[in-house]
């Protein structure tokens, strides 16, 4: 008889567990990631708005989270933003579960924001600094950008890029600016070319793993029950990818990203 081998070791560095696309499904759908070996998950804050909900949710399924302002929900109402977020990093320090500042950042396809993302992403960034946690990065067309402002507030903890697509230099720049690479569902398409490069070359030590809003397609599908086992499978079909192009083993990939997630977010 042919013991069942049982799944991979994974953390999700990166799952927006708390939109309202995942309320219909949201207790199935963790039950289900975590009879396929999901050890824990980050779930990033994007607007003040949003931060009760989150709370709710990464208490409820014993997830930690960061807090943030994304460069989408960057309004003219910056500042009282920043002020609450303040306020309740404060207020929250003490929590275990808090283990970031993001997903902030810079993102130029939104134009109509943009001279507010960047004096927003500055705050956060002296947030990280006095409150000593690692930034979950967005970046989109903004790359110059946020590597010179994490010049100019340099972080302890570092952070990591997430949803990355870029070239090994772009990689190595964000390596260098004390960053994990994190890496989404954009790496499993063929299509992905320079991705599926960089990834050739880039050494393990600096990955993590996310599936950001991947689960959200898949949670639309009736009872997120595809032929490929459904959204569970996706950080392991990112280890595969990964292991493949390294020529390494699953299991060492496996290993290796869990631990960067463990560090990079002290867990």
């Amino acid at each position: 008889m042919q013991v069942a081998k049982s799944p991979l070791a994974v953390i999700d560095s990166h799952v927006h567990l708390d939109f309202e696309e995942f309320d219909a499904e949201r207790e199935r759908l963790v039950a289900r990631l975590k009879s396929n070996g999901l050890k824990g998950a980050v779930i990033p804050g994007v607007s003040a708005s949003q931060w009760p909900k989150l709370l709710t949710v990464a208490e409820r399924h014993a997830f930690h989270y960061g807090l943030g302002v994304h460069p989408w929900y960057c309004t003219a109402d910056w500042g009282q933003d920043i002020e609450n977020l303040s306020k309740l990093l404060c207020e929250r320090r003490g929590d275990p579960r808090l283990v970031a500042i993001g997903e902030c950042g810079l993102d130029a396809l939104h134009k109509a924001s943009w001279e507010t993302q960047l004096p927003c992403f500055e705050a956060q960034l002296q947030l990280a600094q006095r409150y000593d946690l690692p930034v979950i990065l967005h970046s989109v067309k903004a790359h110059n950008e946020v590597l010179a402002l994490l010049k100019r507030y340099p972080l302890e903890r570092g952070g990591v890029i997430h949803g990355f697509y870029g070239s090994m230099q772009l990689a190595q720049r964000y390596v260098d600016a004390g960053c994990y690479i994190g890496i989404g569902h954009l790496l499993l398409e063929e299509k992905a070319k320079k991705l599926q490069e960089t990834l050739v070359k880039l050494p393990l030590e600096h990955l993590v793993i996310e599936t950001d809003l991947a689960l959200v397609s898949l949670v639309k599908k009736s009872g997120f029950a595809d032929k490929t086992g459904g959204s569970s499978l996706i950080l392991h079909l990112l280890i595969e990818k990964i292991a493949k192009l390294q020529k390494k083993s699953n299991v060492l990939v496996s290993e290796q990203v869990f631990q960067n997630t463990l560090q990079l977010f002290d867990l």
